[in-house]
């Protein structure tokens, strides 16, 4: 029986892990999902090859523009499907010249018939527009404001084609556009149309046909707002859970036709289902705040129906790892002597010389963006300096004035939404922690981007100007843990983290391993509806937020600055997202240009920029005490976003023949080398694995820029008081302001942890970099380094010293009001839990599983005999946590302060742990969320840490037990008490059998 129940028990933990790694892979899913600067579909990371893609580009059939699912007679009915399916009667329907009399008709792409007062709007598809390809772009065109759904945002793009069907039907299917043949052989055709699907979503009837032209009616309203062509249903479902779609309230407001697009705007109209909203909103506050009555609301989406070009001279660029572009990357067979199937296409604009014999010229199109006329207008000079700053790099690439921004009058009659307008809009929220977002509409078959949207938010001003909003900082186990875990550790236990959000909080127990796994598993199916970076984009905010409080505190700072801190933010912002829709992807090695000396220096920062890459998160420049400040945030693009663009637009084909492009392409990456072109993107992050290729650090010497940091964090508390309130606001704000200081302090401190165990990773091509290797260790010196800064600054009995008069400032906000509601778990300031939830996730992350086996590991890989080891990381620790019982003989107070000890404590939980080698088994014993962290890091750690573990309890044991022998007479009983404690907690430790031995 005892057999059995251990069979059931294996089974049972072996399913939670299961689950556990489900839950992991939507949320990494979920950080793939859609950036702050472009659409999902464009991210595919895989290598370039070179040798293999060229043929493919010199054949023929790879400039194919248009992928037919299957052979069709010239009318566009299928070979060989029997005549009875091929006709086209029109029995049973009303006549066509019947149908449309009484309606508005529209030519242009296609041809429409419309009453919108009537609620009536048919399309009319022509035989020679079946079975061809358009582009279907769905845009939210009004918002809630909260959960996700920002106006202007995009939602779903689809490229899809109507094919005829049996008893009168259209089908409308989603070509398979990943797979393809390039080789022209109808062979490979053949095994490709036999082996892979295209997707058939549904068929609508044909209302009527023309007997003249046999143009086929279908209704718009069964396309879009029936049958759900777009998914929203699916691309919303974690936002509008709890909601359905309600035919009665839904309707087509506007129908507007052009010589290459349809334009549809429809109201979508939601009603509250009954079954209590969204699971991710009841976790995290996320509910729908912001309507006037829960029961239902509306969606404005718009409907962008635009024909793909054809044969229009644009050229395919093949895509080289070494610069970072989004892709439009398709799979064909294998050919002999291949070795890599996919063929990598990067995105961007089409863009032709007006005169291609000038080295320098007009294009003939340029790339117009148009500022939307909802932009305030003290910002619009910003916006454009921002998106005029990349014609630097066209002209490196050969064009002049490459982006044209205009300005949207006032009284417009075209909609931000047109998809024939590239547009930068102005969005405003209750919580959006997104800055801003830049999306492109790319043609998946060629990787032309045809469409650019940016989207700024107006939080991005508030927080600047310190109207802070609470945004979840009232609860500690989201400001603690949300803030310090995402973009910044491992993924691994970020995800139970969310789960544990809803069974703890810092002063309370956790409910049972049942309701943690439930909470995991309603997240799971929200995860990947949520954006790419929103948690970095939250830190993001945090940061620059900070960074325009150190204005009004700092004393070497004044608030008379802050005007020129927003406009130089707004200038990168949208730089930034201009970048994106250029079709570059982030580039996180982009700020460590200049060394932290130069960082302040105009003459060097205006001369060659800041940063080498407006393509990475840059968080504000704030010099240290006794240096002037600088610039807060780069003026002008860097040698990367140069480099780049060059890649990706200049013209290299004075030859006609392909090899010739290539070998230029490949000279223009070849200088990949040079550290100011370094590249490092969003896969290249997630794991921590390189502390100088991060968001939201800067310099060449992260390290001592973080440290500048933390002792601008320090000053800031210093000088907080009731006075740094604005007129209006009450102690609520104070406490804001203090939180705020704890985030960036955090987020600062997880800089230095990220330096233990690292290694520095770079994109080499083994052809070119002759001894060179991709990954090398951190040097143990600068490994020390960062952990002698823990020690003194995080981990020391000084390191965190808050007057009574601010700590007793602190209550929250007391408005009680829809929106806005009272705290009920801490009405005093919780100051020991925010102290030790910066230091314990710090402590977490040195010794949790990965960065020891990273230590472990090292020294296989460091190149010098000088080697960080495990050994060395526990005995720094030790003398650092453990001061008190190494202190000198003479010392006479021998007391050990709460903060102190609670940090102690948690160094003996994760080496207790480590000893142990628990797992999510032993979830029930967890009491707060530090606990956790102290279980979850530590799970597979290296063997070699539980040996050292176990030794450094026995180590702290015998230091224990000395100085209470010794010293008892000048403790007092608090502290006492406290190591009579750990001594009985190691000696059941060292005692307990060990979990899975």
């Amino acid at each position: 029986m005892d057999f059995e129940k251990k069979v059931s028990a294996s089974k049972s933990a072996q399913k939670r892990l299961m689950r556990l790694k489900y839950v992991l892979l939507g949320a990494l899913g979920w950080l793939l999902f859609l950036g702050t600067a472009t659409l999902p579909i464009h991210w595919l990371p895989s290598s370039f090859v070179a040798s293999s893609t060229a043929q493919y580009l010199s054949s023929p059939a790879a400039q194919a523009q248009a992928i037919p699912a299957q052979p069709t007679e010239t009318n566009g009915s299928p070979v060989g499907a029997p005549a009875a399916e091929r006709g086209s009667s029109t029995e049973g329907m009303e006549a066509f010249a019947t149908l449309t009399a009484s309606l508005e008709k529209q030519t242009g792409l296609f041809t429409v018939y419309s009453d919108l007062q009537a609620g009536k709007s048919y399309l009319a598809i022509a035989p020679e527009q079946l079975n061809q390809n358009f582009l279907l772009i769905t845009t939210l065109e009004s918002g809630l404001g909260e959960a996700g759904l920002f106006r202007g945002w995009s939602i779903n793009d689809l490229m899809i084609q109507f094919r005829e069907a049996p008893d009168n039907h259209l089908q409308v299917v989603v070509p398979n556009t990943t797979i393809r043949d390039t080789s022209g052989q109808n062979r490979q055709q053949r095994l490709i149309d036999s082996s892979f699907s295209d997707s058939i979503i549904f068929a609508v009837p044909v209302v009527s046909i023309d007997p003249t032209t046999q143009t086929k009616l279908i209704d718009l309203s069964a396309l879009f707002l029936e049958r759900d062509l777009a998914n929203l249903s699916q691309a919303l479902s974690g936002a509008i859970s709890g909601y359905s779609p309600d035919s009665t309230l839904s309707r087509v407001d506007s129908l507007k036709l052009f010589d290459e697009n349809l334009e549809l705007g429809t109201t979508i109209g939601y009603a509250s289902d009954g079954s209590g909203g969204s699971p991710f909103g009841a976790l995290f506050g996320f509910s729908l705040q912001g309507l006037a009555d829960t029961r239902g609301f509306s969606l404005g989406i718009r409907y962008s129906l635009s024909a793909l070009p054809e044969n229009n001279g644009y050229q395919p660029r093949l895509a080289d790892e070494r610069v970072g572009y989004f892709l439009s990357a398709f799979r064909t067979p294998l050919q002999p002597g291949q070795s890599d199937p996919f063929i990598r296409y990067i995105n961007r604009w089409h863009l032709e010389k007006q005169n291609p014999s000038a080295e320098l010229s007009v294009p003939k199109r340029p790339i117009v963006f148009w500022i939307e006329n909802t932009v305030p207008p003290d910002y619009r000079d910003a916006l454009k300096e921002g998106a005029l700053l990349w014609n630097e790099a066209f002209e490196q690439a050969g064009f002049k004035e490459a982006i044209v921004v205009e300005q949207m009058p006032d009284n417009a009659d075209w909609d931000p939404a047109d998809v024939r307008y590239n547009t930068i809009r102005w969005s405003d929220s209750l919580r959006s922690n997104i800055a801003g977002v830049g999306q492109s509409r790319v043609n998946p078959l060629t990787g032309e981007i045809l469409n650019a949207n940016i989207v700024l938010d107006a939080n991005v001003i508030q927080g600047l100007q310190q109207q802070y909003q609470a945004r979840g900082l009232e609860n500690a186990n989201a400001a603690d843990g949300y803030l310090a875990l995402c973009g910044q550790q491992s993924q691994d236990w970020y995800v139970h983290w969310l789960a544990l959000q809803n069974v703890a909080n810092p002063t309370a127990s956790t409910n049972s391993i049942n309701n943690i796994q439930q909470s995991l598993e309603q997240i799971h199916s929200y995860t990947q509806q949520l954006p790419h970076n929103h948690c970095s984009e939250y830190l993001g905010d945090q940061k620059t937020a900070f960074g325009a409080l150190a204005l009004s505190v700092l004393p070497h700072l004044t608030s008379d600055q802050l005007e020129t801190y927003i406009q130089q933010h707004l200038v990168m912002l949208t730089a930034h997202e201009v970048g994106h829709t250029l079709g570059l992807r982030h580039n996180f090695a982009g700020s460590r240009l200049l060394s932290p000396e130069q960082l302040n220096n105009k003459e060097i920062t205006r001369e060659q920029g800041l940063v080498s890459s407006l393509m990475d998160y840059i968080p504000p420049n704030i010099a240290p005490a006794g240096e002037e400040q600088g610039d807060f945030f780069p003026t002008r693009l860097g040698a990367y976003d140069l480099w780049a663009i060059e890649y990706g637009y200049k013209d290299v084909l004075p030859s006609p023949r392909r090899w010739t492009q290539q070998q230029s392409l490949r000279q223009i990456a070849a200088r990949s080398n040079a550290p100011e072109l370094a590249y490092a993107t969003d896969e290249d992050i997630y794991t921590a694995l390189d502390p100088e290729a991060d968001a939201w650090d800067l310099s060449s010497d992260p390290l001592k820029f973080a440290q500048w940091q933390l002792d601008n964090a320090q000053t800031v508390w210093q000088r907080l008081n009731r006075l740094s309130v604005s007129r209006g606001e009450g102690f609520g704000s104070l406490r804001r302001r203090v939180d705020l200081v704890f985030a960036y302090f955090r987020n600062n401190t997880m800089t230095l942890t990220n330096y233990v165990g690292g290694q520095r990773f770079q994109r080499l091509n083994p052809w070119e970099t002759g001894d060179r290797t991709p990954l090398e260790p951190i040097s143990a010196s600068k490994q020390r380094e960062a952990l002698s800064t823990l020690n003194q600054v995080v981990f020391a009995p000084d390191a965190f010293q808050f007057s009574p008069q601010l700590l007793n400032q602190l209550p929250p906000d007391r408005w009680r009001h829809r929106g806005a509601s009272p705290t009920s778990t801490s009405l005093e300031y919780p100051i020991y839990e925010r102290v030790l939830s910066v230091q314990g996730i710090a402590l977490s992350d040195l010794l949790s599983a990965q960065r020891l086996s990273r230590v472990r590991d090292a020294e296989f890989k460091s190149r010098s005999e000088d080697v960080f080891t495990i050994a060395e990381l526990f005995e720094s620790l030790r003398q650092g946590i453990w001061t008190e019982v190494s202190a000198p003989e003479d010392t006479q107070d021998r007391a050990v302060s709460s903060l102190r000890r609670g940090l102690q404590r948690h160094h003996l939980n994760i080496l207790s742990n480590l000893v142990l080698r628990r797992s999510f088994e032993d979830i029930g014993s967890v009491q707060t969320f530090v606990d956790f962290t102290a279980l979850a890091t530590t799970i597979g750690a290296p063997e070699d840490a539980r040996v050292l573990a176990r030794y450094q309890l026995g180590q702290l044991y015998d230091d224990i037990a000395l100085t209470l022998r010794r010293h008892h007479k000048n403790m007092d009983l608090t502290t006492q008490a406290h190591w009579e404690d750990i001594l009985d907690r190691i000696d059941h430790v060292l005692e307990a059998p060990l979990s899975g031995a």
